[in-house]
């Protein structure tokens, strides 16, 4: 029978669902190793001597052995092997009821090893890794059933460790509580994760004055008895991102959301050997945000097209490959950044030769992947030319600020018709505010005079953040104030995107009108661009602050 993890009660948007738990099982990854603690993720300190820990605290709680596990990827990493390392000294197979659920549950965790051990390419990787394990801890049972179990139960648990940037630096398995919680590609709640060094600094009596919010449909192995054996490592915090009624199912997601149907199941299946039957994947016709993420525009129509004649997918199958292609050369250093922006900007400018008249749409999954890289290429460029032209350098950053604001404003769209990408949404945003902010220090260096500072503020939109109105409100409101009601919006627009074909296609950042025709240039109004860029910032990264609040619980670092 399926178990589902069910709310308690009744709770908003916004809302933790538990407290910090303790994960059962850790490991960094390999490139984090010297730079972060190995048993609570914390920055270890910049000076010598260098060691694993961060303090004396650390090394006293953490006595797992230290090995160099061999690396199996794709199949296994080596943080993998470590942490199903750590899981198999847990001291959880003692009863004989944990031990005759073995090798499909370990410790009460789900382990896949039927699914998983049927798979030739799996197996033999498991298999290997096993009898590392079994050698370091000496076994002498005759049999590696147990560290099987232990590596197939980090395969189908474990999840990314991310700092407060963002950052994912290794991974964690949970107990039940957490690890119970299924899949969905429109999920109800999202996680974040505590990581300071002992005794943890994170305060959660106001969580422990309410009700648990969370239960299970199978209660009589919900709360196990493995629950939190480790009383160390990066913690996981569950908090809802929608309205949830009581004994309605939490989920959350196992991967990328900004995917159309078949990438998430492809996705899914070769992680998790599932198949997802959620309401979004089941929908049909098509989700909107699934249509919108692998649609197309017909410029001679202006209208998002359904790409089911063989003509149209393989025109988008080419344009997205040729996309794809550019990136992964750009990030293994295959091809300078200008000749990525030059590869990647032809095909959403010019589509292909095969269809002149079909672009991709602007929410199409591989035009967000896109102008994620555009952003980081021009900045490259414009770091790169700071020491020599300040003047081209000025012009990448402004390029680059102009592809952020571009994929903010496409998130927001994304969000608009589905909160569950408000994760996602929180980092474009950031980083939006952030590109601005860069690009007005350039001006604020170059240019003479001076400003009021009440004049880059928005009282407004300040009150509206601090009083907690309608999550989605205020985040039209924002908009409102900072693109559509705003006198210089055009004008920004306009000095954003000078030299830049694509984007001078869309009326505004979150105007998406694709007709093929360039935007009416609108520079010609007087508008102060330090002063307009500056109040720009300031209201994305307030609507930064708004979705990180929701997702995290805490304010963005940028806006203060």
């Amino acid at each position: 029978m399926e178990t589902k993890t069910i709310s308690a009660e009744d709770v908003g948007i916004g809302v933790d669902l538990s407290p910090p738990l303790s994960p059962l099982t850790f490991s960094l990854y390999d490139s984090f190793l010297s730079s972060h603690c190995s048993s609570c993720f914390s920055l270890l300190p910049p000076t010598p001597p260098h060691s694993l820990y961060c303090s004396a605290a650390c090394s006293l709680v953490d006595d797992s052995p230290t090995v160099s596990p061999p690396d199996l990827s794709p199949i296994l990493s080596t943080s993998d092997i470590r942490a199903a390392l750590r899981l198999r000294l847990l001291n959880c197979i003692s009863s004989s009821s944990a031990a005759a659920s073995l090798p499909h549950r370990f410790g009460g965790l789900l382990t896949n090893h039927r699914r998983l051990m049927a798979d030739s390419s799996f197996s033999v990787a498991i298999r290997r890794a096993a009898s590392v394990i079994s050698d370091v801890l000496r076994s002498d049972r005759g049999n590696t059933v147990l560290e099987e179990a232990a590596i197939c139960a980090v395969l189908t648990n474990a999840v990314e460790v991310q700092d407060r940037a963002g950052v994912a630096i290794g991974i964690a398995v949970y107990g039940s509580r957490f690890s119970w919680i299924n899949h969905s590609c429109s999920p109800n709640a999202c996680y974040r994760f505590v990581i300071s060094p002992p005794p943890h600094s994170t305060t959660t009596s106001s969580f422990q004055k309410t009700l648990p919010r969370i239960t299970n449909t199978d209660k009589e192995h919900f709360s196990s008895n493995y629950e939190g054996t480790v009383r160390y490592g990066p913690k996981v915090i569950v908090r809802s991102i929608k309205r949830i009624k009581s004994g309605e199912e939490i989920t959350v997601s196992y991967i990328d959301l900004l995917q159309p149907t078949g990438l998430r199941q492809s996705d899914l299946w070769s992680k998790y050997r599932f198949i997802c039957n959620c309401g979004r994947c089941a929908a049909s016709p098509p989700a909107y945000v699934d249509s919108i993420l692998e649609g197309v525009v017909a410029l001679d129509h202006d209208e998002l097209t359904t790409v089911g004649h063989h003509d149209g997918a393989a025109t988008v199958g080419k344009m997205t490959s040729h996309i794809n292609k550019a990136i992964d050369d750009f990030l293994s250093d295959d091809i300078d950044p200008a000749t990525c922006c030059e590869k990647i900007e032809g095909v959403l400018h010019h589509g292909i030769l095969d269809s002149s008249s079909l672009r991709l749409h602007p929410s199409h999954h591989a035009a967000l992947h896109a102008y994620i890289t555009l952003a980081s290429a021009y900045r490259i460029r414009s770091i790169d030319s700071e020491t020599d032209d300040f003047g081209r350098a000025f012009e990448m950053s402004r390029i680059g600020a102009a592809y952020s604001l571009f994929l903010a404003g496409v998130s927001h769209h994304l969000v608009s018709a589905e909160l569950s990408f408000a994760i996602s949404a929180a980092n474009f945003w950031t980083r939006a505010g952030e590109s601005l902010l860069e690009l007005a220090s350039k001006l604020l260096m170059e240019s003479s005079g001076e400003y009021d500072d009440d004049d880059v503020k928005c009282s407004k939109c300040l009150m509206l953040v601090e009083n907690h109105g309608e999550i989605k409100e205020n985040f039209n409101q924002i908009l409102k104030c900072a693109v559509t009601d705003s006198d210089s919006s055009q004008v920004t627009w306009s000095f954003l995107i000078r030299g830049c074909p694509y984007l001078q296609n869309f009326k505004s950042s979150i105007d998406f009108s694709f007709t093929g025709n360039h935007c009416k240039r609108e520079e010609s109004k007087s508008v102060d661009q330090r002063v307009s860029i500056l109040l720009l910032s300031f209201h994305c990264l307030l609507y930064a602050d708004l979705l990180t609040d929701l997702c995290y619980g805490r304010k963005s670092h940028s806006v203060s």
